[in-house]
């Protein structure tokens, strides 16, 4: 049933739900046990910060193997939910009661786009890592060390001149657009005591303020989807390194328990 859902899948997404089927049948067990009291005291007291948490079960190495494995696929899935927040969040503005200035808007979410995806390569080349890593005792080694050579190239490579605009951003000066910062001064104008000049630089404002959203917008679009491309192509590759032909994670051969 697992490996008929996942042959419909691709990249990300089925890498996901094979850590899920991996992990399913312990937790159905742990719901059947005796400690599934214990289970649900300890969500409870998740939920309520009563605490900090107390293990039900010794941890294993596979076990600790799996849960890093959700936390670097989720820190990933994560960046990509909020790059595409970012391209919803850009096209509204709730502040018109408020002295924040549209075009500061604009501004604040085209760099916080650029850090996420400072962020998403970071964690796509920290898994990398840790999969090399995991597997460093492992007669594969040598295949896995390539496929993840190649994909670091890949993903390095795919993302350079955004990551450029990124670092130019963070380490010399503050991004620099010219129709922002024409918005900018388009926006001083409106602050004229004269009410025909503040009535008509207001409405040119607003035109181009329109303007220069949308084609930040459908840049950030364009990227987000050549993102998902490369997210997707890169999972497919890594899936075929730590999952066997039916969909079952194959833990590194260091890991016998």
């Amino acid at each position: 049933m697992a490996a008929h859902k996942l042959s419909s899948l691709k990249g990300l997404q089925k890498f996901q739900m094979a850590i899920v089927n991996d992990g399913r049948p312990a937790m159905m067990r742990l719901l059947r046990s005796k400690k599934a009291k214990l289970l649900m005291h300890e969500i409870h007291k998740d939920m309520f910060e009563l605490g900090p948490p107390t293990p039900l079960n010794k941890p294993t190495g596979r076990s600790r193997y799996h849960q890093w494995l959700l936390h670097h696929v989720s820190e990933i899935d994560r960046s990509l939910e909020t790059m595409r927040e970012v391209e919803f969040y850009i096209g509204r503005f709730p502040y018109r009661k408020t002295q924040i200035a549209k075009h500061r808007h604009l501004q604040f979410y085209v760099e916080s786009f650029l850090q996420e995806l400072y962020i998403l390569q970071e964690r796509l080349v920290q898994f990398l890592k840790f999969v090399e890593r995991q597997h460093r005792m492992d007669p594969r080694l040598p295949q896995i060390k390539a496929t993840c050579a190649a994909l670091n190239a890949l993903v390095i490579d795919s993302m350079k001149s955004v990551i450029a605009i990124r670092g130019s951003h963070v380490h010399r000066w503050r991004l620099s657009d010219t129709k922002i910062d024409r918005l900018h001064t388009i926006n001083f104008y409106t602050l004229m005591p004269d009410d025909k000049i503040k009535r008509a630089f207001k409405k040119f404002y607003e035109s181009e303020y329109r303007k220069t959203r949308k084609r930040w917008r459908a840049w950030i679009k364009r990227n987000i989807a050549e993102g998902d491309k490369l997210i997707d192509h890169y999972f497919d590759e890594v899936f075929k390194l730590m999952f066997d032909g039916k969909g079952k994670l194959v833990y590194p051969s260091r890991l016998k328990f």
